[in-house]
């Protein structure tokens, strides 16, 4: 292990949010989460919104932007119970994904995506912190998978598909420099 500090620090970020995650998805599962949940939830953001604030009276800043509430309207809103799907399915895949150290980096960043959707609909609770959680797991890249899954194939999947380690990808699917493809791990000694 390249990373022994970052790696620890990763795998107690990952057990602490991917427990949560997958708590709140087995959760959302059993409660019998749905369409209706999502419209609640989306309803609740539409009313922060400037339009809706003024409607009310009342006077301050919205915390939904008017782009987000047209995707809320339009997008969101009547594929509640897709996005109902989503929810409870993605939390269980990040929470697994953060827990096991499997596509680590992959469900980091689904996780912020999730965070991200939360935040911009006007819900602060523990998203901020958990932005920050996962950014850092994003950051330490390799690392963060190197006490996990993703130790033992993540470098055999990139050598086997060259495309993932270009552009963007490769911050999704990373791997140990000293192992990534195309590289020798043995040192040439002179002679």
């Amino acid at each position: 292990m390249k990373n022994p500090i970052k790696s620890v620090i990763a795998l107690l970020i990952r057990f602490y949010f991917g427990y949560y995650f997958l708590h709140a998805g087995i959760g959302k599962f059993q409660s019998g989460f749905n369409g209706n949940s999502v419209g609640g939830f989306l309803k609740g953001g539409l009313a922060q919104t400037a339009d809706a604030l003024a409607a009310a009276g009342k006077t301050g800043k919205a915390n939904v932007t008017d782009t987000w509430a047209w995707l809320i309207n339009h997008v969101f809103l009547p594929n509640a119970d897709v996005m109902a799907f989503m929810v409870k399915s993605g939390e269980v895949l990040i929470g697994l994904g953060l827990i096991l150290g499997c596509f680590t980096t992959l469900a980091a960043f689904f996780a912020l995506t999730m965070n991200f959707s939360f935040l911009l609909t006007g819900t602060v609770s523990s998203n901020p912190q958990m932005v920050l959680g996962f950014l850092l797991i994003l950051y330490f890249a390799a690392a963060s998978g190197a006490i996990g899954v993703d130790r033992f194939f993540m470098n055999k999947l990139v050598a086997k598909f060259p495309f993932l380690n270009k552009g963007f990808l490769q911050h999704l699917f990373p791997v140990d420099e000293g192992n990534k493809p195309g590289r020798s791990n043995t040192t040439s000694q002179a002679v």
